[in-house]
């Protein structure tokens, strides 16, 4: 998946190496333009101060003087190995040629060739010779007819140039990189209603559905939030529809049941024969089992709605499994079984819904006395494993076909070994209140015959 993060840096990034690169070239070219208008006008400066000097009748000027001059002030500049004696880095590598009008060289410092650097017109060139590039102004001086030729070698220009660019490069990489910190903390700054808004989300458990607020809202994130808080109220009404729902079939389903029952039992006590008691029997015993079944899909729609209030608290399972057990023991004694509770003596408390709770127990009791036959014994256990406690229900019944035990605790999904009595949804719904508590569920036949099923809580004993 592309992070809109990680995509907003690169392409801030590229833009900003893009812009600094830019900057930079246009920076370089126009400082070396100028650089280069700079040294000429100086070039043409200096040419124009030895011209005063020089600009005398031919037979006034001491040229053996003059070239003992240049080369005791010129010597002072450049040396052999062309490293400054005194001086600056800058100064500039100067020759001087002076020529006459019939092309006989008269004077030249000591850096200069014997050749002549340039032509004998007036103007601005540039030549290349063998070892070194020269920049080259020409003048002729009036009083003498003689041309003056001042010239610099480009050392010092280039050098200076690189200097620049240098600069401009770590210039601009610093400038760059500090661009690049900001930009990301900007970011990371901006983006953080983002974050906040994925806190909001994922953070809610199911039955927080209120609107949500973010504490630095923004412009962009205003119409996404709009539209969250606008569903989050179309599922409050949709929940809120369903609960109704849900209460309302209860009422009408269950009514109707208890007075078919009442009416078939009345109809029993009514000097019935014998063969209308047993219709009747099998009508109330029909009833009966509708009744649960409504009663068990009820309970199933509120889990899946989150209808039923699921408020954790620390109860003790002993006590549950008493009071559950004391309901059911009319079933139990009608079919003729034993129904038994052991525990070690211990009150183990663990966290969880007391009614919940007692609506798996009852799931997971009522199904094993079901499937266990008349005489058959279902044992209940509780004790604590490790911090754990554990619940655990075993009959002597048939058990569950292996190939089943996996899939069993699906709705209405039942092992082929079983009766028709059940209806799918017992150990579903023991299953579905077990993964609200945290509990684990585990199914297995037992060797000598009958089906165990372990639950396994979280806990914290006490004494």
């Amino acid at each position: 998946m592309r992070s809109i993060r990680r995509q907003l840096l690169l392409a801030l990034f590229a833009t900003l190496l893009l812009t600094f690169s830019a900057s930079g070239l246009v920076s370089y070219f126009t400082t070396a333009h100028e650089i280069r208008e700079l040294f000429d006008a100086q070039l043409i400066e200096n040419a124009r101060v030895i011209k005063g000097v020089m600009n005398h009748p031919a037979q006034e000027v001491d040229w053996e003087h003059m070239r003992d001059s240049l080369g005791e002030s010129l010597n002072e500049v450049i040396s052999q190995e062309d490293l400054l004696s005194e001086g600056h880095n800058y100064e500039k590598k100067v020759a001087i040629q002076v020529w006459t009008p019939d092309g006989n060289l008269i004077l030249r410092s000591p850096s200069a060739p014997a050749y002549s650097l340039g032509p004998l017109r007036h103007g601005l060139y540039e030549r290349k010779s063998d070892h070194y590039h020269w920049y080259i102004y020409t003048s002729q001086m009036q009083a003498n007819g003689f041309w003056l030729i001042v010239a610099e070698r480009s050392d010092v220009r280039t050098e200076l140039t690189m200097n620049i660019a240098a600069s401009l490069i770590v210039g601009s990489l610093l400038g760059l990189g500090l661009a690049l910190w900001l930009s990301r903390r900007t970011l990371n700054h901006e983006l953080k209603p983002l974050d906040e808004l994925r806190h909001a989300i994922t953070h809610r458990n199911p039955d927080h559905l209120k609107a949500i607020e973010l504490p630095s809202p923004r412009v962009e994130l205003a119409p996404v939030v709009s539209e969250l808080n606008h569903l989050l109220d179309r599922v409050t009404t949709s929940i809120e529809r369903e609960r109704r729902f849900l209460a309302d079939a209860a009422h009408e389903l269950r009514t109707p049941l208890a007075v078919l029952k009442l009416q078939a039992e009345n109809a029993i006590n009514a000097n019935a024969s014998a063969e209308q008691r047993l219709h009747l029997e099998r009508l109330i015993s029909g009833v009966d089992r509708s009744t649960r079944v409504v009663e068990q899909l009820l309970l199933l729609a509120r889990l899946d709605a989150n209808a039923v209030p699921f408020t954790p608290q620390m109860v003790a399972l002993d006590e549950i499994a008493r009071d559950t057990l004391a309901q059911l023991a009319p079933l139990a004694h009608a079919r003729r079984q034993e129904l038994g509770l052991s525990h070690d003596g211990i009150s183990l408390i663990t966290p969880g819904e007391p009614s919940l709770l007692g609506a798996l127990l009852r799931n997971l009791v009522e199904n094993a006395l079901r499937h266990t036959s008349e005489g058959g014994e279902v044992d209940v256990s509780l004790y604590e494993e490790k911090g754990n406690v554990i619940l655990q229900v075993r009959d002597n019944g048939p058990g569950i076909d292996p190939n089943h035990l996996g899939d069993i605790t699906e709705r209405f999904v039942r092992s082929h070994s079983q009766d028709t009595q059940g209806t799918g949804l017992g150990l579903a719904i023991a299953a579905h209140i077990a993964n609200l508590h945290h509990a684990m569920l585990h199914l297995a036949n037992h060797p000598d015959g009958g089906l165990i099923v372990t639950l396994t809580f979280p806990a914290r004993k006490t004494a």
